[in-house]
């Protein structure tokens, strides 16, 4: 995990870089369970937890690409 590089709570726009997408696919992802709530630590600002997203990110579902060896 390669977290040393990224503070614990991270921002919308943060959290979807961090796992190599747009934040609308994040916002996506989100609302459909395949990655956490944010959390809300003060006044309307809210926050992933890196880790959550690491957890989420790893139950993602694997694309089923065949290999040529596959195909004949």
């Amino acid at each position: 995990m390669k977290t040393a590089t990224w503070p614990r709570g991270l921002s919308r726009e943060k959290a979807s870089q961090y796992i190599g997408i747009s934040a609308t696919l994040f916002d996506t992802l989100v609302q459909k369970k395949q990655m956490p709530e944010p959390l809300a630590p003060s006044n309307g600002r809210v926050v992933w937890d890196i880790t959550e997203i690491d957890q989420a990110f790893e139950s993602l579902p694997r694309r089923n690409i065949s290999t040529r060896e596959n195909d004949d």
